[in-house]
């Protein structure tokens, strides 16, 4: 009898899920390129997009972007985006203590969001070809091939594990993270990294303003004046393991990723769901996955994109989830622009920070919050409060919806709360919009 219930207890040990954690981040965006200078700027509300700047602007359609500054690598041939990739991935590394992987290079692999890749690279070559010019070496990129971002960090690296590249548009940051976290919890890799990358693309800034989206001046996240959004670019990369792993190494553990989950609108290309069905079934599955009810989280990081369709219904989606009294909410995007396919790892990475300093960054130029969007919405000045538990919401183009959960290592939130997250799904209404 004994030896029966010795090995009950074993494989109920083994049927615990596998616990994903951060143990390193780095970032590169228009108001920071290191992850104190990032978030000192974040809490501070500095605003990172203006007038473009950059000597091939003719080249784009608007006239207002939110660029990583310093960084001068170039557009011809993908380089720009490649080097954003590994030199946010190489920080992340750094911060986990494992600047160059020593262990089985098959258990370390690499995860990466974008929304264009390294379509960027190509551009200039076809811009020349349309103004009637011969292109120059550098706009064919030195005729090599566009370089695949995810082998460029694995090479860098030396994580030659899993490999994958997602796009799931806007959503792609937390995808990445979501398929990184199940690579770990799935048992096929001890780490990854993990995160997203885009720049700035004259592609991109046309897509944008064809859906009349792009805002004559300021991000305006949740503004009764919000008017559209801003083209941005940056990087973040996360790393993550599970548990046993960095508890074995002695990593220093940030937070613990405790949920995730995707869920399709299957409504529209461009417009959300009118009843925001998809963010509320991401928010609510990913809450279930990590054993937390709603009226446990602290804090929400929105997707917040500044457009009047998008806003809106998540601010309604955010009622559904959490009754009329939400967590503490922020839009990075007010500051950063949207930074397209890293935007969500960005935001992950903020995350942590808000549940490390016990801090939420304000929503930067917003002034009048539109009463469509009665939600607590940080503005004005960063809030000091302790967050215990942080949603990371990313929506994107074509229906997709990804969202992510933080929690602080403590372990005092980890509740079986499972039922009270399904019951959660009360439904709000609303009129369709044009853009997310």
């Amino acid at each position: 009898m004994a030896a029966t219930a010795a090995r009950t207890t074993t494989a109920t040990a083994r049927a615990e899920p596998v616990r994903v954690v951060v143990t390193g981040l780095g970032v590169l965006t228009p108001i920071g390129t290191t992850v104190e200078g990032f978030w000192d700027a974040a809490v501070r509300g500095v605003v990172g997009t203006g007038p473009l700047r950059r000597a091939d602007a003719a080249d784009f359609p608007a006239r207002l972007a939110g660029e990583v500054a310093g960084f001068d690598a170039p557009r011809a041939g993908g380089d720009r985006s490649l080097r954003l990739a590994t030199a946010a991935a190489s920080a992340a590394a750094a911060d986990a203590g494992i600047p160059r992987w020593t262990g089985d290079p098959y258990r370390a692999g690499v995860c990466l969001g974008t929304l264009l890749g390294s379509r960027a690279g190509l551009e200039p070559a076809v811009t020349a070809f349309h103004r009637g010019t011969e292109p120059t070496a550098a706009a064919y990129g030195a005729r090599r091939p566009a370089p695949d971002l995810t082998a460029a960090v694995a090479r860098d690296l030396g994580f030659l594990g899993p490999g994958l590249a997602v796009a799931t548009a806007c959503a792609s940051g937390n995808s990445a993270l979501a398929h990184a976290a199940d690579t770990i919890r799935a048992g096929r890799a001890d780490v990854m990294i993990a995160g997203g990358v885009d720049e700035l693309s004259s592609g991109i800034m046309m897509m944008f303003a064809s859906l009349r989206s792009l805002a004559p001046d300021f991000l305006r996240p949740f503004d009764r004046a919000r008017a559209g959004l801003v083209v941005s670019e940056g990087a973040a990369a996360l790393v993550l393991e599970s548990y046993e792993h960095a508890r074995r190494r002695g990593a220093h553990i940030h937070a613990e990723l405790a949920g995730w989950a995707s869920a399709s609108d299957a409504h529209h290309m461009t417009a959300p769901h009118p009843e925001g069905s998809g963010a509320r079934r991401s928010m609510l599955r990913a809450l279930e996955r990590a054993g937390i009810s709603p009226d446990r989280v602290d804090h929400v990081s929105a997707h917040g994109t500044g457009t009047p369709s998008n806003d809106r219904i998540e601010a309604q989606a955010l009622r559904a989830v959490f009754g009329p009294r939400t967590p503490a909410v922020t839009s990075l995007k007010g500051a950063l622009g949207h930074t397209q396919g890293a935007a969500s790892a960005i935001e992950a990475v903020a995350c942590v920070l808000a549940l490390r300093d016990g801090v939420i960054p304000p929503t930067a130029n917003l002034v009048d919050l539109d009463p469509e969007c009665d939600v607590d919405v940080v503005r004005g000045a960063a809030r000091e409060t302790p967050v215990r538990v942080a949603v990371n919401n990313a929506f994107g183009f074509g229906g997709n919806t990804a969202c992510t959960v933080f929690t602080r290592m403590d372990g005092a939130t980890r509740t079986a709360t499972r039922t009270t997250s399904r019951t959660a799904t009360s439904t709000a209404t609303s009129t369709a919009g044009s853009a997310r």
